[in-house]
């Protein structure tokens, strides 16, 4: 019996490998470099060949989340499998057995896709969040909306748009405000097409634009900031190291700063870490339970590190990684943990030196004054 899951990958490849190749003899055909042999399978212009390479392109990185079975990869699949055939219906050269090759095995993929839907669960192996996912989708439904629409009404601009070549062209240009002026819509249905693909352009396009590559900028700024902080406390010795933040340790940290006691925070959420920082603290954003990232913080000449996250759990996998770099690196440092709730006690006591109990803390303090 077929494995059609197992097989789809290779499909989708094979779809990818077609793509690139066809869009390379058309492009070949345009500059004037292929034989009278090839002239009947031209159609595409130039743009759209191109495109369509890239497409191809995409196509071959789906290869990995395809037989991970990762919910992106299905997704995004299906999304260029639509386009495939947007494409296809752009052409306007004659049926070919190299076509109708490329639809089979289009259409196979796009049945087995919906078929097992349900079997493409698993989370991206990128990572990428939704919202960028949805940012790329709401920048392939403006260019689509744009180049449909300018062809549908073509006549209807000065000079005519006739083919897909000057819709892409128009629509990039109209998108990002350019608006050169050597096309110009004519009619109050052309003018009116133009005015809300503008609206969706600068409302929509350069959001999901910024949405899209705005985590990669992020990550770029806070590797420099990263490197600047290494540089800041490479030099520190005999320091407190905290893992995690808790609101709960506020008043302790900001009594060590004003007493000039050298700590470092290692926070591994983006939000703490931007408020510590502007609060003026040395702050390291990373897991404490990455032994690089106690590593970079100067774990071997700390004289004691506190794990003061407000998540017990994650509080255990730090202690776990700090007993095993101490073994390791023949470290003498002492290990003492914020415990968030008194239930933890026996989980984590043969792995710190002291256990600050927050919730035992509390209540000795309220008691006390009842």
């Amino acid at each position: 019996m077929v494995n059609w899951t197992k097989l789809l990958p290779y499909l989708i490849v094979s779809i990818g490998l077609y793509q690139i190749t066809a869009g390379l003899i058309f492009i070949n055909f345009h500059y004037g470099y292929t034989s009278p042999v090839l002239k009947n399978i031209s159609g595409y212009g130039n743009v759209v060949s191109f495109f369509i390479i890239v497409y191809g392109i995409f196509l071959l990185f789906l290869f990995r989340g395809l037989k991970k079975k990762t919910w992106t990869s299905w997704y995004m699949a299906i999304t260029f499998i639509f386009l495939y055939f947007f494409t296809y219906s752009l052409k306007i050269s004659k049926f070919l057995p190299m076509d109708i090759i490329g639809i089979v095995i289009s259409a196979l993929a796009l049945v087995i896709l919906l078929k097992y839907r349900k079997k493409y669960v698993f989370p991206p192996i990128t990572k990428i969040p939704r919202e960028s996912l949805a940012s790329l989708g709401v920048i392939v439904f403006t260019m689509l909306y744009g180049i449909i629409g300018t062809l549908i009404l073509g006549t209807q601009f000065n000079p005519p748009i006739k083919n897909v070549n000057d819709a892409i062209y128009y629509t990039v240009e109209v998108m990002t405000t350019l608006g050169f002026g050597d096309i110009l819509p004519v009619t109050d249905l052309s003018r009116l097409f133009t005015s809300s693909l503008v609206i969706l352009g600068v409302a929509s396009f350069f959001g999901a634009v910024a949405t899209f590559f705005g985590p990669v900028i992020q990550k770029r700024v806070e590797n420099v900031v990263n490197i600047m902080e290494t540089a800041e406390f490479s030099g520190m010795k005999d320091h407190i190291i905290f893992c995690g933040y808790n609101p709960m340790i506020s008043s302790l940290i900001r009594e060590m700063k004003k007493k000039e006691i050298p700590f470092i925070l290692i926070v591994r959420d983006q939000d703490n870490a931007t408020f510590l920082r502007n609060d003026g603290y040395i702050v390291l954003r990373e897991r404490a339970d990455n032994p690089e990232a106690l590593k970079k913080a100067g774990i071997k000449r700390a004289k004691k590190v506190y794990i003061s996250s407000s998540d017990d759990g994650y509080n255990l996998m730090v202690a776990l990684t700090l007993n095993k770099l101490k073994k390791e690196l023949g470290l003498s440092l002492k290990i003492s943990i914020f415990l968030n709730s008194s239930a933890n006690m026996e989980t984590v006591k043969d792995f710190v030196d002291e256990i600050i109990d927050i919730s035992d803390m509390i209540r000795e303090r309220v008691m006390g004054n009842i």
